[in-house]
């Protein structure tokens, strides 16, 4: 169980190098005449990989391995329903640059939807044979069951793309429908049905606030999807998004208790790890209250109308909030230490990439609203693009070499 972990999570942090490449192309493509790329294909390709390749691939395999238990986890079928998203995942990587939305493209999301369900459908069997307490239950199968909600905005962006409709609400309605559930539902609850797992592993066991803040994350789930959609005006829409940020307010309050009574408990091995775990945390707080921000048409609007600040808050959830939480969940495990030690460089350069590019939108958005935007914004992001490309590579790197000095003990 252990080394076929270790190659999937290997797998993985080749993946973000490539997810991290797609990224810096986009930014070099704003920049230089680079008339051989197609910037919507390429943007295509950076997302699809981005949300398959590294997200998807490394949380399903957290899921399998971490939660389930070994005699579960061995199943066959496991490493055919990776190898098949890692299989979705390169096609799309390798057509959607060249080709945009075409026969090849269409057949590799396709193939990655179908390998899915089938993920979920087998994953849900056997979670319910665990004996896990109520909260890790809830957690990891709503996670999965919010992956496959989130294929509803798919599937609207497959309707108009098949009958070529010109429908600009359906086609936004479905980028955030996909959205929200893959960032608020799949991303969220999968990191806190894992960290809880863990938690319970090294003997901490799940306390009262964690229990509650569990429960009321699920609770707004649903509702919080009405924040995305209020720009269509609808009484209805507004009283459901007010639920849900009671909701996201009462979870975030047992949230706050839970993070305060983990840093009472020597709980992580390393300060690297605390470090990280730290900047997932505060990632997700922020994500939180600007979630419940929206609920004012003012800023709603101003945000939800400004791309940088879109794909800044896009991106703290992402990069600040579950890339932080896997690098975390891997340096604890021990998958870079090389004779106990890891290296820090190549976490400094890339958490040091994430921090800038996040800056530098936020502030670049703000110059668009205020009027004082400046040209030097996407150099800035270029160069924060030149640290996650590098940072990534170098975390891979240092991932192959502590593979090797794993295989001289043996």
């Amino acid at each position: 169980m252990i080394k076929k972990r270790s190659f999937w999570i290997s797998l993985c942090l080749v993946n973000l190098c490539l997810v991290a490449f797609f990224g810096f192309t986009l930014r070099s493509k704003i920049l230089f005449p680079l008339s051989f790329l197609d910037y919507r294909n390429v943007l295509s390709a950076h997302s699809h990989f981005a949300f398959a390749g590294w997200a998807g691939l490394a949380l399903m395999t957290l899921l399998i391995y971490d939660l389930l238990p070994g005699t579960l986890s061995e199943k066959k079928i496991y490493q055919w329903i990776l190898g098949g998203i890692e299989v979705s995942s390169l096609g799309m990587a390798f057509t959607f640059p060249f080709y945009g939305y075409n026969a090849a493209s269409i057949f590799f999301s396709t193939l990655y939807i179908f390998v899915a369900f089938v993920f979920a459908f087998v994953f849900f069997k056997d979670v319910k044979r665990t004996n896990y307490p109520f909260v890790l239950k809830l957690l990891s199968i709503s996670a999965v069951s919010s992956l496959l909600l989130s294929f509803l905005g798919t599937l609207g962006l497959v309707y108009i793309l098949g009958s070529r409709s010109n429908d600009a609400i359906l086609y936004r309605d479905s980028i955030y429908v996909f959205l929200h559930f893959q960032y608020n539902g799949f991303f969220t609850l999968s990191v806190f049905s894992l960290l809880l797992n863990y938690l319970v592993k090294k003997g901490i066991g799940i306390d009262k606030s964690a229990r509650l803040f569990s429960v009321f994350l699920f609770l707004s789930v649903a509702p919080a999807l009405f924040l995305s959609l209020l720009w269509h005006n609808n009484s209805l829409f507004y009283i459901l998004a007010a639920i849900g940020c009671v909701l996201i307010l009462i979870g975030l309050y047992y949230f706050l208790l839970f993070f305060r009574n983990l840093q009472k408990v020597q709980v992580f091995s390393s300060g690297l790890a605390g470090t990280f775990w730290l900047f997932a945390a505060l990632s997700f707080a922020l994500k939180m209250l600007l979630n419940v921000g929206t609920i004012f048409p003012q800023l709603g609007n101003e945000v939800y109308g400004d791309r940088p600040v879109i794909i800044g808050f896009l991106h703290l959830i992402f990069l600040g909030f579950l890339s932080f939480y896997i690098l975390f969940t891997l340096i604890e495990d021990g998958y870079f230490s090389r004779e106990g030690k890891v290296i820090a460089f190549p976490f400094l350069v890339f958490s040091t990439g994430i921090i800038a590019n996040e800056f530098f939108l936020m502030v670049q958005g703000l110059g668009i609203l205020f009027k004082t935007n400046s040209k030097a914004f996407p150099w800035l992001l270029w160069g924060a693009a030149i640290l996650l490309f590098t940072g990534s590579v170098a975390i891979a790197i240092s991932r192959l070499a502590a593979m090797q000095s794993e295989n001289k003990k043996l």
